[in-house]
């Protein structure tokens, strides 16, 4: 019994999109290919937890006879007509047309690649370096999202809120490089959550689902109420009241479990005081900012601390 020759697997977003590759990668019609359907792929939740669609394929047995006659296109050929491993190749003019336009095709294909892959970041080095005169050259205005892909976010925020049980109005504005969505209605307060514990989850969230909808450069921004604005506030003033308290006492003051845009708040609003260093602490998306004075012991990690606690358990 014969064995069956081993397929070769693609993958991708659609199961009609691969069989055409696999057409043009063998070069041969659909009806010469044995293909078999391993996955069909899945969009997932919210464009999270994505399957790519899974295809073998195999050239069927009265085809391998023609592949196997094109397929050495590219071993060398001597002048009787015989390869380097001794078989006769088919040196008829259009047979060696058609390899010719194949290895064209490939290297048309694997330049391109190179400019898509290589040119790119090169060209994004240029304009984003420091010119002659140290100032840094101005990037790339953010291009806005289209009218498909704010109809999206806006739907997948709704679905989300409608989910959660909480259905609210959601309305979407466009301002420099931020998409800000804002979500009105009588549940903004549980939508916030602790000190807006349950607005940054869900604003962490949309941003993952809405990664490849969006345009690059691109951020997005939840808020519930004015919270942001209230919270923007707050933060002002305790990081202000805390410095206070460092100058007059020399103690090391934190502001505990803050997100990545309230720990740059903070740090703007203290960059300016020379008297005064902050600095984020922590693991994870939440981190604590310490307010210090400089050369305070406080404001950086005790190496030798460590070494003597390490040391101690060491002998014990």
């Amino acid at each position: 019994m014969a064995k069956k020759a081993k397929g070769r697997d693609f993958y991708g977003q659609e199961v009609t999109k691969l069989i055409d590759e696999a057409c043009r990668e063998f070069d041969v019609s659909q009806e010469e290919l044995d293909i078999e359907v391993l996955e069909t792929g899945s969009a997932g939740i919210f464009g999270l937890c994505r399957k790519k669609a899974h295809i073998r394929v195999r050239l069927k047995e009265k085809a391998r006879p023609a592949a196997a006659e094109t397929e050495p296109a590219e071993v060398a050929v001597t002048e009787n007509g015989f390869s380097e491993t001794g078989a006769q190749q088919d040196t008829s003019p259009g047979r060696q047309n058609k390899a010719a336009q194949r290895q064209s095709d490939r290297k048309k294909h694997s330049a391109k690649k190179k400019k898509d892959t290589g040119a790119a970041p090169k060209e994004t080095e240029k304009k984003n370096s420091p010119d002659k005169g140290g100032h840094k050259r101005s990037q790339e205005p953010v291009q806005p999202p289209s009218d498909e892909a704010m109809a999206r976010v806006k739907a997948d925020i709704c679905e989300l809120l409608e989910l959660m049980g909480y259905p609210s109005e959601v309305t979407l504005q466009v301002e420099d490089t931020a998409l800000r969505c804002h979500i009105s209605g009588e549940h903004e307060e549980v939508l916030v959550g602790s000190e807006g514990r349950t607005l940054d989850s869900m604003q962490y969230l949309l941003r993952k689902m809405m990664a490849g909808v969006l345009p690059e450069r691109m951020m997005l921004s939840l808020d519930a109420g004015d919270f942001r604005r209230r919270r923007a506030e707050e933060l002002k003033e305790r990081a202000l009241a805390l410095a206070e308290e460092v100058r007059e006492t020399g103690k090391t003051q934190a502001i505990p479990a803050l997100n990545p845009a309230e720990r740059r708040e903070v740090h703007m609003i203290l960059q300016e005081d020379k008297t005064i260093r902050s600095r984020s602490v922590g693991d994870g998306l939440f981190k604590k900012v310490l307010i210090y004075k400089p050369g305070s012991k406080s404001g950086r990690p005790s190496r030798k601390r460590k070494r003597r606690s390490s040391g101690r358990s060491k002998e014990n």
